[in-house]
């Protein structure tokens, strides 16, 4: 009993030891919070995301900020003991910030036609805004049944390619429209889109699952939906830089040409990541 009580004693003193340890290294409590980060990441994407939205009139003031608030956040990050963003976890992670730059890009074309055709379908082809969600409902059609596949589906790479290969073949389809194309051709070229909108979320999200570090899994869920934001952020820009003051064919074109080469890189960089495999079972 004496030898018991000994033990449980000095059990007590060590655990106490080591609080006071980890203390005294300034380690913040386990689920502690880094206000300083949130705050600065929220501040550099803020002033980012208004330089963004208006690129056919660029704010070029506010980029001294954005890259100021990026600075500071990146020193605050490498130095916090828990930090909001773990940089040097991402640093020697090239899948996970792959993953991310595929989803950034493919969403930036999608959204690019999401708004832009929409638009353009008022504007060059004369429908009414409620023919032109009309038109567009195939699209909406066709990511949801995708996504139930891509949900269904083992592998990661097979349909984040056919997702790449369809934004390339949706936006060389679009290089052919005219405002005088006729109807099948517009809803096919719609539903064609809605390919890898349903395919690349589903892909993309069992890529981070995959890739990101098992207690880090919800921060990184996080940044993938920041990178498809931004994405979309910057589509709203460039279709006001590429249309003008009207929705036209030359502006659609611009905008599907563009598409097409995001298309050919996502599907350069698809294939080529050997990181990403069958999802893992659980």
């Amino acid at each position: 009993a004496d030898r018991k009580a000994a033990a449980a004693t000095g059990g007590t003193s060590d655990a106490g030891t080591g609080r006071r340890t980890r203390r005294a290294a300034g380690r913040p409590a386990p689920g502690s919070l880094d206000p300083l980060g949130i705050g600065l990441f929220a501040a550099a994407l803020t002033c980012a995301m208004f330089f963004l939205l208006r690129l056919h009139e660029p704010q070029w003031v506010l980029l001294a900020p954005t890259a100021a608030l990026t600075a500071v956040l990146v020193w605050w990050q490498l130095r916090c003991p828990e930090p909001f963003l773990d940089l040097r976890m991402l640093a020697g992670n090239r899948a996970l910030v792959l993953t991310y730059l595929r989803q950034g890009l493919t969403y930036l074309v999608i959204y690019c036609v999401l708004y832009g055709f929409s638009q353009w379908l008022e504007e060059a082809h004369g429908y009414s805004s409620f023919h032109a969600g009309l038109i567009m409902l195939p699209m909406s059609g066709a990511a949801a049944f995708c996504s139930l596949a891509g949900a269904r589906t083992k592998g990661i790479r097979a349909p984040l390619t056919v997702a790449a290969a369809c934004l390339a073949a949706g936006s060389g389809v679009f290089l052919l429209l005219q405002g005088s194309s006729p109807l099948f051709a517009l809803l096919c070229a719609a539903a064609l889109f809605g390919v890898p909108q349903g395919l690349a979320s589903t892909g993309n999200q069992a890529a981070v699952f995959v890739q990101a570090p098992p207690d880090g899994v919800g921060a990184a869920a996080g940044l993938q939906r920041t990178a498809q934001y931004l994405g979309a952020i910057t589509a709203s820009g460039l279709i006001g830089l590429l249309y003008g003051q009207r929705a036209a064919d030359p502006g659609l074109h611009r905008i599907a040409l563009i598409g097409v080469v995001l298309g050919l890189l996502l599907l350069a960089l698809t294939l080529a990541d050997r990181t990403l495999r069958a999802r893992s079972e659980p």
